[in-house]
C-alpha cells in the first residue's frame, strides 16, 4: 500500500508539473539587464529577447537597471516572485566578482537563484583613443611604465570585466595604471572617444564599431587565440604579455525558487535559440561568441570564474572605490 502511495504522489507530481510548463507563460516576461543601454550585455538582452518571443509566443520586454556593477538589477531579480516573468540577463561581475571586492552585497550567487543557462562570452578588444600616440601593446605598456599613474583606462563600472581587464594588464605587466569607472560601457566608450582616458577594454558591441570607424583604435583582443572575426587584430599574449586572458560572458538567471518545470522549459528555448546556425551568424557578426549549456552548466562557469576573479582582486589589492 506505501509502495502505490508513493507511486501515485510521483505521478500526481508529474503530472502537476507538465500542467504548468504548460500553462506558463500566459503574459508578459520581463528581462532585467542590470547596465545601461548600449554595452555588450544589452546588445544581447535585446537579439535573444526577440528570439524567445518566436519560441514562448508572448513579449519579452527588456528592462535595464544599471547601478552598482549590475548589483541594482541582480537584487530586484532576487526579490521577484519566482513565477518565470521576472528573469534577467547576468553577465560574469555581478555574480563572480561583486561577493569579492563590494561590501554590503545582499544576495547570494549560490542560494539566491535559479540558473538557466548561458548566451555568449564577449572576447574584450583593447582600444586607445587615435590622439594618444599609443599603435601596440608594448607602447601602452612602456608609456605606463615611463609615466606611472598617467596612464588611464575607462570601464563600465567597479568591478565590471571591463575593469578588471585593465587591472590584470597593469598586475601582469608590474605597471601602475588609473582606473575610472563610467555608467556602462557605452559611456565608457564615449569617455574614450572623447580623450577622456588612455585606453578601454570593451565587448565587441560596444567598441568594435568605434574601432572599424576609425574613432578609436584597437590594439589587441584578450583572448589566446584571434578570432576569425577579426584576424587582422592581434591577441594582446602575443604582443608580450603572455598568457593574458580576460573575458566576460552572459547568461539567463531566474529568482530562486522557480518551478523546475518552468526552468527546464526556458533553458530548452535559450539552447535552441543560441544553437540556430542563422542566429550563431549573428551573434559572431557582432564580436561575440555564442554558446549553450544547461543551468548547472552556467553555475559551474560562474563558480570557475569567481576563483579567477577573487585571487587577482586579493593579489592586485582591488578595492571598490
Amino acid at each position: 500500500m506505501q509502495a502505490k502511495n508513493m507511486i501515485a504522489a510521483l505521478l500526481a507530481l508529474a503530472a502537476s508539473s507538465v500542467a504548468v510548463a504548460d500553462a506558463w507563460p500566459s503574459q508578459s516576461i520581463h528581462l532585467i539587464v542590470p547596465y545601461a543601454p548600449g554595452g555588450g550585455n544589452d546588445v544581447i538582452s535585446r537579439l535573444v529577447a526577440r528570439q524567445l518571443e518566436g519560441k514562448l509566443k508572448v513579449p519579452v520586454l527588456v528592462d535595464n537597471k544599471g547601478g552598482a556593477n549590475g548589483s541594482i538589477g541582480v537584487v530586484m531579480l532576487k526579490q521577484a516572485k519566482p513565477d518565470g516573468y521576472t528573469l534577467a540577463t547576468i553577465p560574469s561581475g555581478p555574480l563572480d566578482v561583486n561577493p569579492f571586492l563590494m561590501k554590503g552585497i545582499t544576495y547570494d550567487p549560490a542560494k539566491d537563484f535559479t540558473y538557466i543557462g548561458p548566451m555568449v562570452k564577449f572576447p574584450l578588444f583593447l582600444a586607445v583613443a587615435p590622439n594618444s600616440g599609443v599603435k601596440t601593446v608594448a607602447q601602452l605598456i612602456a608609456k605606463a611604465k615611463a609615466e606611472p599613474g598617467k596612464v588611464t583606462y575607462s570601464s563600465a563600472g567597479i568591478g565590471n570585466s571591463t575593469h578588471l581587464a585593465g587591472a590584470l594588464l597593469a598586475h601582469a605587466t608590474g605597471t601602475q595604471m588609473t582606473h575610472v569607472a563610467y555608467r556602462g560601457s557605452g559611456p565608457a566608450a564615449v569617455a574614450l572617444m572623447g580623450g577622456e582616458v588612455t585606453f578601454t577594454f570593451g565587448s565587441g558591441p560596444s567598441i568594435m564599431d568605434f574601432v572599424n570607424s576609425g574613432k578609436v583604435v584597437g590594439l589587441g583582443v584578450s583572448e589566446p587565440a584571434r578570432l576569425e572575426s577579426e584576424k587582422n587584430i592581434p591577441t594582446i599574449a602575443e604582443q608580450g604579455v603572455p598568457g593574458f586572458e580576460a573575458s566576460s560572458w552572459a547568461g539567463i538567471v531566474g529568482p530562486a525558487g522557480l518551478p523546475n518545470a518552468v526552468a527546464d522549459k526556458l533553458t530548452q528555448s535559450l539552447r535552441e535559440v543560441m544553437e540556430d546556425p542563422e542566429f550563431r551568424k549573428v551573434v559572431f557578426a557582432r564580436g561575440m561568441v555564442p554558446i549553450s549549456g544547461n543551468g548547472k552548466e552556467f553555475e559551474t562557469m560562474v563558480q570557475k570564474d569567481a576563483r579567477k576573479w577573487s585571487r587577482l582582486i586579493t593579489e592586485a589589492g582591488i578595492k571598490a572605490e
